[in-house]
């Protein structure tokens, strides 16, 4: 899409060396995103390559989750790592949960744990999910099925679908909390609202175990809750 400016006044300092440089990495990175949305792969990663070696945040994080995931490409854990630090280096919350997300999957829990907890400073509702699915089980540190709970809680109140999700069941059939069905039915309602996979079939399975007064009773509750968070 062009975008036609009938006044442009640049200043000097607008053309230094080190503005051109970030307009030229901008510039990259959208190339890479379109190469990447139409499915061609080599294209998009020359051009995300380039834009984030020119200091691009945004293509730092997108290259790294490509070679992170091996998308059109075999994946490099270690390319991967690299450009997410680059763009943590410049304080992306993204990139803290990315590498959170890369140490988990090496199973390295310290290190992951001390990235999330970095991201979720930031308020980063991902990592509040991932690190509370380490507390669930265990990993990394003592299992605290209680502290997981507020984590995902807290996510969910950011609007995390994941964690909406792991709140359902949760409430629905973990030993270590009281089951509740009012609560995980609560739960899957706004996560099907946020079009999570599945989420409506287990709104539905719990519903069951509700009254038709009760189901109805906790809908209200969370279109009202879907109210207050989008105001």
């Amino acid at each position: 899409m062009k975008i036609l400016l009938k006044s442009l006044v640049i200043s000097a300092s607008l053309c230094s060396p080190f503005v051109l440089a970030n307009s030229e990495a901008h510039s990259d990175y959208l190339k890479g995103t379109a190469y990447l949305n139409q499915n061609n792969y080599k294209e998009a990663i020359t051009w995300l390559t380039s834009a984030a070696n020119n200091g691009s945040i945004e293509a730092q994080n997108k290259i790294g989750t490509i070679y992170a995931k091996g998308i059109g490409t075999e994946a490099n854990t270690q390319l991967a790592t690299q450009y997410f630090l680059k763009a943590a280096a410049n304080q992306s919350s993204m990139a803290y949960y990315n590498l959170g997300k890369i140490y988990e999957s090496e199973e390295k829990y310290s290190t992951s744990i001390d990235w999330y907890n970095k991201a979720i400073e930031e308020n980063n509702s991902n990592a509040m999910n991932n690190l509370a699915d380490l507390y669930l089980h265990g990993k990394g540190l003592v299992q605290n099925t209680h502290q997981a709970e507020l984590l995902y809680i807290q996510a969910a109140e950011l609007g995390n679908a994941t964690a909406m999700r792991n709140l359902g069941f949760l409430y629905t059939n973990n030993k270590e909390v009281k089951q509740d069905m009012s609560k995980a039915y609560f739960w899957f309602n706004l996560a099907a609202e946020k079009d999570f996979p599945d989420a409506d079939k287990y709104r539905d399975y719990t519903g069951k175990k509700l009254s038709k007064n009760k189901r109805i009773k906790v809908q209200n509750e969370a279109l009202e809750w879907l109210e207050q968070h989008n105001s």
